[in-house]
């Protein structure tokens, strides 16, 4: 991201997800293989598919021993997905807490929200090709479930609700007089995940793909909604137009 030095802590990330699993997976090599394993198994097979058993057979170990860290495959999934939102929130509050300007802090942002930073997990690295697979294919089914706001009250999706907030503040920064920063927030981080799935899947659900490379679509669409934007002021209204 240029003129935008990114750190981040993924310490104070584990911290915060470590109730969705039984037992903290970092802190044996078996969980963090179950972990790292269990990700590019996702990626491969989709969610559906991917089972204990069949993570149990490819790590080596027993299907029960998996079950000491995670009490069903939808509390796992829940645990990459905060991790991986965990990371992009913290992105985000630093690019916003950077000392450029508005144009380049919505360029760096929308950059983090179509490509992925890999994750350092243990001592390893996990390629953010892979996890940003598994969370364009499979974030929906986090929250499209009967018990989501259970989940929710438990707090599954804490960190994509502050990456959404801290999204959200920085459209407000920029426009303080519109009405809809955290709907605009959230449809951009949807629009960045469903239409790059929509353009390998769907493709004529969708344009992005078609003009430039999937990422530049998406970026220039975005952008392109962002500049259509209108401000409501009583009975007037205006285009907020923004020069990227």
């Amino acid at each position: 991201m240029p003129g935008i030095e990114i750190m981040y802590n993924l310490e104070t990330v584990f911290e915060s997800i470590t109730h969705f699993a039984l037992k903290d997976p970092r802190q044996t090599e078996l969980g963090r293989s179950i972990v790292k394993n269990g990700i590019y198994m996702i990626a491969e097979l989709g969610f559906e598919e991917m089972n204990f058993k069949k993570l149990g057979k490819a790590i080596g170990s027993p299907e029960a021993s998996i079950y000491r860290y995670f009490e069903n495959k939808h509390k796992y999934l829940l645990y990459i997905m905060a991790m991986y939102w965990g990371m992009i929130d913290q992105h985000c509050e630093k690019i916003i807490q950077s000392n450029v300007s508005h144009e380049e802090k919505l360029h760096a942002i929308l950059d983090l929200l179509c490509t992925s930073p890999d994750i350092a997990y243990g001592q390893e690295k996990i390629p953010g090709e892979v996890i940003y697979a598994i969370v364009v294919g499979e974030s929906a089914k986090t929250f499209m479930t009967k018990h989501v706001d259970t989940d929710n009250n438990h707090g599954a999706f804490r960190t994509l609700k502050s990456t959404t907030s801290h999204i959200a503040e920085l459209l407000s920064e920029y426009s303080p007089d519109y009405l809809f920063p955290k709907a605009l927030a959230s449809t951009i981080i949807e629009m960045s995940l469903y239409h790059r799935y929509f353009s390998k899947h769907l493709p004529s659900m969708t344009d992005i793909g078609k003009h430039e490379s999937i990422v530049d679509d998406l970026k220039q669409w975005i952008i392109g909604l962002l500049g259509a934007t209108r401000i409501t002021r009583g009975d007037d209204s205006q285009i907020l137009r923004i020069s990227l």
